[in-house]
């Protein structure tokens, strides 16, 4: 199967994964907040965010893993492949076993010492939080596995068990509906039941088309000493990120009211569930980058970042820009009570994950040389850095829109200016000429859907459910016009045939 055919295939397995998972994580954030309540939706949060605090030691390794068995795939080196694999798997569990002591102890101690809790709601806050690491464990064991199929490109079953993931948590939303148990409570032992089962589909479709995957007792020195390598300065980039998203959860707790927290974590799902399709279609798309690295295509491997690049950012503007301009609508339509700010932070929220596809692309890359080391220092210098600076503005009675402002800047700063810096001196064949194009045309296609968008949203209005729907209809078709009014000519040609032989089909 050619590259391409195999992208667009992998693409349409996660494309249907993705709806259908993005339309019950929605669904199921209205029903949990909605039952849960405000504190308890923040206190369960902010507990997981303790635990993710730590979770991305797991987080690092499992971009080593990924990386490090795509790439053998690409060498074609089978039982190199096997040894990679054992090697993996012993290294997670060995972080497990780090992992709960960390927790057992920090993680008691915060929880007993510094997080703002209703005293009624203690003892469910330490039961959540053992649970919580329970379902971080396996989590943790399933790694390998699902790093596994990613590097075989088997979409297929990631994209089956994502679904029966999805049916299940609408089991966990009807026992939270029909159950008079404390639901926090039931709420965090259903989720850590629903990842032990996906743990096991993952194991069980492995162990019986992967050899590779079958267990041994050994493990190679040389191959733990470069993963360990690789994911040691990993960490550093891995740990911005968890400030991003859990850090900032804990921050909000200690300074703000509990609807805050809320709105935080709502604008969090939000985004995270729009982003779900551009993630799938990059698990589609960076196997190809890595290996055709490894087999030392250089060429055709920056073509690729470079094309992809482009696309994946008109995706991202495609579901985001929309969502922007009618959020105030979706959010009434969505929740039954909306909390204060959770429009303007998911909005906030949309427009840095719209940002963050140059630096997430051109990440892809530095991985497949193994050339991270500087970029992990930088990450590590603005995540905890960005953190202290926002503890210092909080404790000084700041404006909590600083954590959107700066996510901003941060991200743009990343994407448009350290990235390429280090891909020029770090990689093999890029040029500062050779990102000029991407970002010229994605600047132009923002403009123009933007400006188009903006026209609409002012002559339609949003001030009923159905002239929402046609300003979003609106700005999404500006975003596809635009897209392709600077398409290169040759996808555009491509575009045009691929649409002319679906009518044809249909007609």
């Amino acid at each position: 199967m050619s590259d391409n055919k195999r992208i667009a295939k992998n693409t349409l397995f996660l494309y249907v994964r993705m709806l259908f998972v993005m339309g019950v994580s929605l669904y199921s954030a209205r029903v949990v907040l909605d039952k849960l309540g405000v504190d308890d939706y923040s206190l369960y949060n902010v507990v997981g965010g303790i635990v993710g605090m730590l979770s991305f030691l797991n987080g690092t390794l499992s971009i080593g893993t990924s990386r490090f068995l795509t790439y053998e795939l690409g060498r074609k080196e089978g039982n190199k492949l096997s040894l990679t694999f054992n090697t993996t798997f012993y290294a997670h569990l060995a972080l497990g076993i780090l992992f709960i002591i960390l927790l057992e102890t920090g993680g008691v101690w915060y929880i007993c010492n510094k997080l703002v809790v209703d005293p009624s709601r203690f003892d469910a806050a330490l039961i959540v939080f053992q649970i919580s690491i329970v379902a971080s464990l396996i989590g943790m064991l399933q790694v390998p596995y699902t790093s596994l199929i990613l590097a075989h490109e088997d979409m297929g079953v990631y994209a089956y068990v994502g679904i029966f993931e999805a049916v299940a948590k609408l089991g966990i939303i009807y026992a939270l509906v029909v159950s008079e148990t404390d639901k926090l409570i039931l709420y965090a032992v259903l989720i850590a039941i629903v990842q032990f089962l996906v743990a096991l589909c993952f194991w069980a479709y492995c162990h019986r088309h992967y050899l590779e995957s079958r267990l041994k007792l050994l493990y190679d020195k040389s191959i733990l000493k470069s993963l360990l390598s690789f994911s040691g300065w990993n960490v550093l980039a891995n740990l911005s990120e968890t400030l991003k998203l859990q850090g900032y959860i804990i921050l909000l707790n200690l300074f703000f009211q509990p609807f805050v927290v809320a709105a935080q974590t709502i604008g969090n799902h939000v985004a995270g569930a729009m982003m779900q399709f551009i993630f799938n279609f990059r698990n589609a798309i960076n196997p190809q980058i890595i290996k055709l690295y490894a087999a030392g295509e250089y060429e055709e491997s920056k073509r690729l970042t470079m094309s992809t690049t482009v696309l994946v950012f008109d995706l991202v503007l495609l579901l985001g820009l929309p969502t922007i301009f009618v959020m105030d609508t979706i959010m009434d339509i969505w929740l039954v009570d909306v909390p204060p700010y959770a429009v303007i932070f998911t909005q906030y929220i949309i427009a840095q994950r719209i940002l963050s596809t140059f630096d997430a692309a051109f990440y892809i890359p530095m991985m497949a040389e193994g050339k991270i080391k500087t970029n992990s220092i930088l990450a590590s210098l603005s995540g905890p850095g960005l953190f202290l600076l926002l503890y210092v503005i909080y404790k000084l009675g700041g404006d909590v829109m600083w954590m959107q402002y700066l996510g901003l800047i941060v991200l743009a700063l990343f994407g448009f200016f350290v990235k390429p810096y280090l891909l020029v001196h770090d990689e093999k064949g890029y040029s500062y000429s050779d990102f000029v194009p991407c970002f010229l045309t994605c600047a132009k296609v923002t403009l123009l859907s933007v400006s188009l968008s903006y026209l609409f949203y002012k002559l339609i209005g949003t001030s009923s459910i159905f002239l929402s729907a046609c300003v979003f209809v609106a700005v999404f078709v500006s975003v596809i016009l635009s897209s392709y009014v600077f398409m290169e000519k040759s996808m555009r040609e491509k575009a045009m045939l691929m649409v002319k032989g679906a009518i044809k089909k249909r007609f």
